[in-house]
């Protein structure tokens, strides 16, 4: 990460934003550490997973290109101090990096 892009900082949220999707009909799975939001026809949102399941953290660059202008307020709602899921980190700064932290299964958050 070169010092002046700050695209792959951590931006942390409740895991409660998610709710809102999962009542359209998204999916989200899951690693002990990880996870990916699924809508239909909508891209792909990776995350780390923290603080006993109840924070999420995406990179900074992610929320410009992968949130829609139409959605921000709602994750702004919900944003919230630092945390950060130390392998999410490692495999977003490091391509390729392997990971395993537990399986793959689908997740609800709690409210």
């Amino acid at each position: 990460m070169s010092t002046s892009d700050a695209s792959a900082l951590p931006v942390h949220f409740t895991a409660s934003v998610l709710s809102r999707y999962i009542d359209r009909g998204a999916k989200i799975l899951r690693t002990d550490t990880v996870g990916r939001l699924l809508q239909p026809g909508k891209a792909v949102i990776d995350f780390g997973i923290v603080e006993d399941d109840t924070v999420i953290h995406l990179r900074f660059g992610d929320i410009g290109s992968l949130i829609p202008e139409s959605e921000r307020e709602h994750w702004l709602d919900h944003l919230v101090g630092p945390a950060a899921s130390r392998p999410y980190l490692q495999v977003t700064l490091q391509p390729g990096a392997c990971h395993d932290d537990g399986e793959l299964r689908q997740w609800v958050p709690e409210d």
